[in-house]
């Protein structure tokens, strides 16, 4: 309603929880469409409130079939639930709690303390923001491109080098596949510098 162009709201939990075995606790994702205790509801800005709904839906699902994807097929959706959480119900936009994992389950957390886990889940969370935007507003989208691996510099002379990469291919993604790079200088201590945009994996300098 303050006329700010905000999108959407995220909140990223952790929850609590155990199992007795080795069974996996999962991903739990909260939304509101009530509004003063009306059901489907609007935002400030006129956005029926039942868009909550659909936001929650296409972000627990990239992540969830990402995680079952690239690390565990037994990965555990506890569903979606309509309910009065803060962080759910004030925003004055499409707006989710997920609890991701439980921070006190063996299972989840022998995933949850791998940084290549918690990478692809932020990435997925993106994804999952970026279709939903998209959807929302009838339009296509493009996911950010990986970054790039194997990167070397071959020395040709004192004043002559190229650098030689290659793309890394998102296996997890539709749309992502780079279509060009920016490559950029440092010098020093300063700022990085844009020195080119090639549609090519490699690039020759003369410093």
């Amino acid at each position: 309603g303050l006329k700010v162009p905000v999108d959407v709201s995220f909140c990223l939990h952790s929850d609590a929880g155990v199992t007795q075995n080795d069974d996996i606790v999962g991903t739990l994702v909260i939304y509101c469409t009530k509004k003063d205790g009306k059901m489907f509801g609007r935002y400030e800005n006129g956005t029926p409130r039942n868009l909550s709904r659909q936001f929650a839906d296409i972000v627990t699902s990239q992540v969830v079939n990402d995680i079952r994807a690239k690390y565990e097929p037994n990965w555990t959706r506890r569903g979606m639930r309509d309910a009065s959480y803060y962080e759910a119900r004030v925003p004055e936009v499409p707006a989710l709690l997920m609890e991701l994992l439980s921070h006190q389950n063996f299972a989840d957390m022998k995933l949850g303390l791998d940084p290549n886990f918690r990478f692809d889940v932020s990435r997925a969370i993106y994804k999952g923001i970026l279709k939903f935007i998209a959807r929302r507003d009838h339009r296509d989208y493009v996911v950010q491109p990986l970054p790039v691996n194997s990167f070397y510099i071959d020395r040709v002379s004192d004043n002559c080098f190229i650098l030689n990469w290659k793309p890394t291919k998102d296996e997890l993604s539709d749309h992502a596949d780079a279509q060009q790079y920016i490559v950029l200088e440092r010098i020093g201590d300063g700022g990085f510098k844009e020195i080119a945009v090639t549609k090519d994996t490699r690039y020759v300098v003369y410093p």
